[in-house]
């Protein structure tokens, strides 16, 4: 028996009215989350759903018509982030829900310091995991969509379709604007090849990322095959990567990590005729909105967290077949004491050139023209 941080389902209204969600994830998990979200307002169509997450990822949820209201904590403005936190948990002790479901670890300390006293429901955690880690091998293969399924289970019974489990991304008509004009501005016009890549993720400590000079090398190679333009996307923290890539790139490249939110983010993403990336939340983004895409696992447990699609996604994982790896799984997984003290990056180094740009080019015969941005799709597939 696994144990599930949530109240008794007996204890749960049948008919909540105000429901909190916390959603105090990584971008990625935030969207891997959506599914759950769509189900719990299909369960309860009247309620008033509200969810606490933070500035780095309230973008995913902005516009989502599953989510009534979002609550930011630390809160923005002026002062220290310890303050702005604080300010965020008094402003949660107002809510007054019948019901709180917490998808994150951070958001069960956040509703216990607001002093709540809702019913709860969570993430579902093998026995002891914290000392032993899972051992239960249907947990250990859970896709990251299903932990979140399960977080509602008490009061939603998980999907049987493709189409419930498809995260969603909602764009809107001015993030697509903008990325046009961003298009425009960099010289793209119809029929060109746009790539985007994301050399960047700050997850696993950095860990996940391919190396610059190796994107810079598909990128060169595309440029010459293709005529292709290179957009480079992602956060702040992706800058100085970005930045090293760029500079490696004989061709017309964008550098707009740091530039750009994450709606407008996705907006070029859709536009594109093909994503590359690391297992970061843009991979999972480019899914979302039907963007080809090749994703690069390195420690990443890619039965865990490959972009969840729509049937027939023109998608692709690349991993290596190193028996250490994968070695970054879903929490709950590995015990809490546990630290991995390899940076070898072998995982990574073992995917060559080759094989990305190989694949890349299967996706671009014959040359996938610029698509103009329509409505994100809401997508499932490998």
């Amino acid at each position: 028996m696994r144990r599930s941080i949530s109240a008794p389902h007996d204890a749960v209204t049948d008919d909540p009215h105000e429901i909190l969600v916390t959603a105090l994830c990584p971008i990625g998990d935030t969207l891997f989350l959506t599914p759950a979200l769509s189900l719990l307002r299909r369960r309860f169509p009247h309620a008033r759903i509200t969810a606490v997450v933070s500035a780095k990822n309230q973008g995913i949820l902005l516009d989502n018509p599953d989510v009534d209201a979002l609550l930011l904590a630390p809160e923005r403005g002026p002062g220290p982030e310890a303050a702005r936190f604080f300010r965020g948990v008094r402003r949660i002790a107002q809510e007054r829900p019948d019901l709180i479901i917490n998808f994150s670890a951070g958001g069960s300390i956040i509703t216990a310091l607001a002093g709540l006293r809702a019913p709860r429901l969570g993430l579902q955690m093998p026995p002891r995991f914290a000392l032993a880690g899972a051992r239960d091998l249907e947990y250990r293969n859970r896709h990251a969509v299903d932990h979140y399924f399960k977080a509602v289970e008490p009061v939603a019974p998980a999907p049987l379709t493709a189409e419930e489990r498809m995260p969603r991304f909602y764009l809107t008509p001015e993030s697509r604007r903008e990325a046009r004009d961003l298009l425009r501005a960099a010289g793209v016009r119809a029929g060109n090849v746009i790539v985007t890549m994301h050399v960047g993720g700050d997850g696993f400590n950095g860990r996940k990322r391919w190396a610059p000079q190796r994107f810079a090398r598909v990128a060169n190679e595309l440029i010459v095959r293709f005529n292709a333009h290179i957009f480079l996307v992602g956060g702040g923290a992706d800058i100085p990567m970005s930045r090293e890539t760029a500079a490696l790139i004989r061709g017309p490249v964008t550098m707009l990590a740091g530039k750009t939110s994450l709606k407008v983010t996705g907006a070029l993403i859709e536009a594109s005729s093909l994503f590359i990336g690391n297992d970061s939340s843009p991979l999972h983004i480019a899914a979302a909105v039907g963007a080809p895409s090749i994703g690069i696992f390195g420690p990443s447990d890619w039965k865990e967290f490959y972009p969840v699609a729509r049937p027939g996604y023109r998608g692709r994982l690349l991993h290596s077949d190193l028996p250490c790896a994968p070695c970054f799984r879903f929490v709950g997984n590995e015990p809490l004491w546990k630290i991995n003290p390899c940076y070898s990056y072998a995982c990574l180094k073992a995917i060559s050139v080759r094989q990305v740009l190989d694949t890349a080019i299967e996706l671009l015969q014959p040359p996938t023209p610029r698509r103009d941005p329509e409505p994100a799709g809401v997508t499932d597939a490998r």
